[in-house]
């Protein structure tokens, strides 16, 4: 039988397309969309109502959890300014009920924006506000079952060129979450990759990855120069899984058949993590924490399922540091610092004058023991010489235990 060689054109190119576009380099946006609800840009909790740590709504740290009961809760924030919002997310574990999202100039005459059903099988809430503008932005939470929810963002106009980070020598500063951008950290690779995605993963950090027969799923992240890191981790779909992280001071990368830098995961074959973690129990969290400060400007994330799952979904990731942080758009100037530990004091000026508040982290208290911790003996080398200094020694557990589910309410 003769083939029509236009349908064979067709199905050989079908067939190659996947593996000639394996660890290609993924777009690199001009400027990422930032979260405009955080303390690192003035933002502060105005007020809320039978919420459990309401203050971790801002901090900008994804694997901080918010406890919510069943029945009514609200809370409502206030931005630094006057801002356009496009929308609001965040992960829901076990929740069941509605949200309702309100906007205000003033925080006293209320715009409603959108309501929100959802169940516990619901991972991913979103909702949108178009482009409202609004001062103050209020939730409204009618829960028949509580949980916790966790990786809150709100996206409006800022981006990642609103920001200078600058780290300290004493280790000194606000937290730093190098992944979502801000400091001009980008992401690179991506594999396996689901094609489609790709504009969420480089301009939103949500990363989804296909089905396939890999053992793991790598995400390499850009942070264009070293940064001094402390902590590392994910929010993920809620299967057992296993997060190793790799240090870069040169990205490893080859050129493909066509002459284009692709990354070389040979790499992986001999190098060393320094930090490894695994959430055995599938709660869809992890938090790894070295003993001594990993510095490097390519840091890679690799999850390996224990079973090979239709798909894997990473909501979130914490590349952490600390460091001051600068915040610019218009007439708005906000200053943020901290003691390294966790509390974050910023400094906000406008026409209107200058306000100063402080932020404390308040651990995961009413929220659950947090996600499982691990530490990193100091002495663990990472590929290219990036690394933890300090003496060489073992790598052992800390004392952080897994997260426990959401308890129905």
């Amino acid at each position: 039988m003769k083939l029509n060689p236009i349908l064979t054109a067709i199905l050989l190119a079908s067939a190659v397309v996947p593996a000639i576009a394996k660890w290609s380099r993924l777009p690199s946006p001009v400027s990422r969309p930032t979260s405009i609800s955080t303390v690192l840009n003035g933002t502060s909790v105005h007020d809320s109502s039978r919420i459990g740590q309401a203050n971790h709504l801002i901090l900008a740290d994804p694997l901080k959890p918010v406890a919510l009961n069943a029945g009514k809760s609200s809370a409502t924030l206030k931005l630094s300014r006057q801002s356009v919002v496009h929308s609001v997310s965040f992960v829901s574990e076990g929740l069941e009920g509605r949200v309702e999202l309100a906007l205000s100039a003033d925080g006293k005459a209320w715009s409603q924006q959108q309501t929100s059903g959802f169940t516990p099988l619901d991972r991913l809430v979103k909702l949108s506000a178009g482009a409202a503008q609004g001062r103050f932005l209020r939730l409204d939470f009618d829960l028949v079952r509580g949980g916790s929810l966790r990786s809150f963002q709100v996206i409006g106009t800022d981006t990642d060129a609103n920001y200078t980070v600058k780290q300290n020598a004493d280790g000194t500063g606000a937290p730093v979450n190098f992944a979502a951008g801000i400091g001009g950290g980008r992401l690179l690779y991506i594999n396996p990759e689901l094609y489609g995605a790709r504009g969420d993963a480089a301009r939103l950090g949500r990363l989804e990855f296909p089905e396939s027969d890999e053992k793991y799923r790598t995400a390499v992240y850009d942070f264009g120069q070293v940064r001094t890191l402390n902590e590392f981790g994910s929010v993920h779909s809620p299967r057992p899984v296993r997060l190793s992280v790799f240090a870069f001071d040169e990205l490893p990368e080859k050129e493909d058949w066509r002459g284009r830098l692709a990354f070389d995961p040979s790499v992986f074959d001999t190098a060393e993590p320094v930090a490894t973690i695994e959430d055995r129990k599938g709660t869809g969290v992890v938090r790894a924490k070295p003993k001594s400060a990993v510095k490097a400007r390519y840091i890679a994330m690799r999850w390996e399922p224990d079973f090979n799952p239709p798909g894997f979904t990473v909501d979130d990731i914490s590349i952490n540091g600390f460091g001051d942080v600068s915040y610019r758009n218009g007439d708005t100037e906000v200053d943020t610092t901290g003691d390294g530990e966790g509390v974050t004091e910023s400094t906000v000026k406008d026409g209107e004058g200058t306000e100063s508040f402080k932020t404390e982290d308040g651990g995961g208290e009413d929220g659950g023991s947090g996600p499982p911790m691990m530490s990193v003996a100091p002495g663990a080398i990472s590929a290219q010489g990036a690394g933890i200094a300090g003496a060489p020694g073992e790598e052992e557990k800390a004392k952080g235990t897994d997260p426990d589910p959401p308890t129905p309410q």
